[in-house]
C-alpha cells in the first residue's frame, strides 16, 4: 500500500513538472514574439521621405482603429486588413478616414472624411518594417518604405 502512494505522488510530480515545463516554454515563446497572437500590423511605425526628410507615422491599434501622422496632417481612421498574406506575400489593408485636421500631409495632399484606401503591405520576416504597395504585384514597381516599427505590444508609447 505504502509503495503505491509514493508511485501515485511520483506521478503526480512528474506531471506536475511538465506542465509547468510547458507553461515556461510558451512564456518564452510569447517573450520572444510579443505579437505572435496578433496580427504584424498592430503597432507603432514610422517612415521617413528620402526627398524631404518628412516623418509618417502610422499607429494601428488592435480595435481596428488607427491614427496617421504625415506633415502637418493627422488622420484617425478605421482599418481591415487580411488576416493571411496572398501568395506573394502581401497583406491587404483598407482604410476609411473618419476624422481629419485637413492641414496637408508629407506630399502637400489632403485626405477627405470618409475617403477610402487599400494598400498591400509586405513585411520582413522578423517583422520589424513593411513597405506598403499601391497593388500586391511581385515586382514592388509601386511601393514605398520601410515603413519601420517603433513599437508593439509589449513597449508602450513613450
Amino acid at each position: 500500500m505504502r509503495y503505491q502512494r509514493v508511485n501515485e505522488k511520483h506521478t503526480v510530480l512528474k506531471s506536475l513538472f511538465a506542465c509547468c515545463a510547458l507553461l515556461a516554454s510558451m512564456q518564452v515563446l510569447a517573450e520572444a514574439d510579443p505579437r505572435s497572437l496578433k496580427h504584424p500590423v498592430i503597432g507603432y511605425w514610422e517612415s521617413r521621405l528620402p526627398e524631404t526628410g518628412c516623418l509618417e507615422s502610422y499607429w494601428f491599434k488592435e480595435d481596428g482603429s488607427a491614427v496617421f501622422t504625415s506633415g502637418d496632417e493627422q488622420l484617425e481612421a478605421h482599418y481591415e486588413v487580411t488576416s493571411q498574406p496572398d501568395e506573394h506575400g502581401f497583406f491587404k489593408l483598407n482604410h476609411r478616414v473618419m476624422l481629419s485636421n485637413k492641414a496637408q500631409d508629407c506630399t502637400r495632399q489632403t485626405s477627405e472624411v470618409n475617403s477610402e484606401q487599400t494598400s498591400f503591405l509586405l513585411f520582413k520576416p522578423d517583422g520589424s518594417s513593411f513597405i506598403s504597395c499601391d497593388n500586391d504585384d511581385p515586382s514592388l514597381a509601386s511601393c514605398f518604405g520601410p515603413i519601420e516599427l517603433k513599437n508593439n505590444a509589449s513597449r508602450s508609447l513613450h
